[in-house]
């Protein structure tokens, strides 16, 4: 399968972001100063944001995507779109999803000045984790919207979680996902661990001996897809001992590591658009 299909209007790719939302977010994200829950939503903001950004042109906000975002454990056993009762939407209407505008810094030839960042949703650390509800949400999204773009870039799941499901096992559900299809190749799925474990972040391994004796690490690097190879070459400007048969996933994840392979897993997409 090549996973070079043009992304266009008339042939979009999707997004769906699954962003765990139990109590167990709101411990500190390794080397950091805030929740992983604060983290991990503000990482998530950013990258619409940039997708937002790569999908302006003078004649306004292309619709090179549809965006889905799934946050799970704000209430025991639920799973349910963060998008204010939306499931699935087109790029150039997340403008009118915004919650509310924060001013933020940047820094632009040496000087800093203020920007207005948009948030969609806020973070949230709260109940239990029912990945394998998040994860079925995803797969009903990413199945129906596969079968009315089989001309399309395959659908990319990204989940960013601690890693322990308390609603049974999400690798059966995981594979389901990374069999749906379209012409260009399977559905992938990307997870970011952000586990309480205190050892280094491992990212993007070939093989589950690369990891700690972490049960939960060795599962969601099973349901982790490899990296097409048209993609390699990208994980390797931030990583440079990527190899081949390498899976889309990151083990112990600091802030760094979770922007990173946020940006990774979009850039590799966003670089298809014609």
């Amino acid at each position: 399968m090549s996973y070079t299909a043009e992304i266009s209007r008339r042939n979009p790719g999707l997004f769906i972001f699954l962003l765990d939302q139990s109590r167990s977010m709101s411990h500190r994200i390794a080397g950091g100063k805030r929740s992983k829950a604060e983290e991990a939503t503000d990482a998530i903001n950013r990258q619409i944001y940039e997708l937002v950004n790569r999908c302006t042109k003078s004649d306004g906000i292309r619709d090179y995507f549809e965006v889905g975002i799934i946050g799970y454990g704000f209430r025991k056993g639920e799973a349910a779109s963060l998008l204010v009762n939306r499931n699935l939407v087109p790029i150039s209407e997340m403008d009118s999803l915004i919650l509310r505008m924060e001013t933020r810094k940047q820094v632009i030839d040496g000087e800093e000045v203020d920007f207005e960042f948009p948030i969609w949703f806020e973070p949230v650390a709260a109940s239990d984790t029912p990945m394998v509800r998040a994860l079925s949400l995803a797969e009903e999204w990413a199945s129906a919207w596969a079968s009315e773009h089989q001309s399309s870039f395959p659908p990319v799941i990204i989940n960013i979680s601690d890693g322990d499901s308390t609603d049974g096992d999400p690798v059966p559900v995981a594979e389901r996902i990374m069999g749906i299809s379209t012409d260009d190749g399977n559905a992938m799925i990307w997870n970011c661990h952000l586990s309480e474990t205190k050892t280094d972040p491992v990212s993007f391994p070939s093989d589950p001996g690369q990891l700690p004796p972490d049960k939960y690490a060795r599962q969601m690097f099973s349901m982790s897809s490899l990296i097409p190879e048209s993609m390699v070459a990208i994980a390797r400007e931030e990583y440079r001992d990527v190899s081949e048969g390498a899976r889309a996933y990151v083990f112990n994840a600091q802030l760094e590591d979770l922007i990173k392979l946020l940006d990774i897993g979009t850039r590799a997409i966003t670089n298809q658009m014609r």
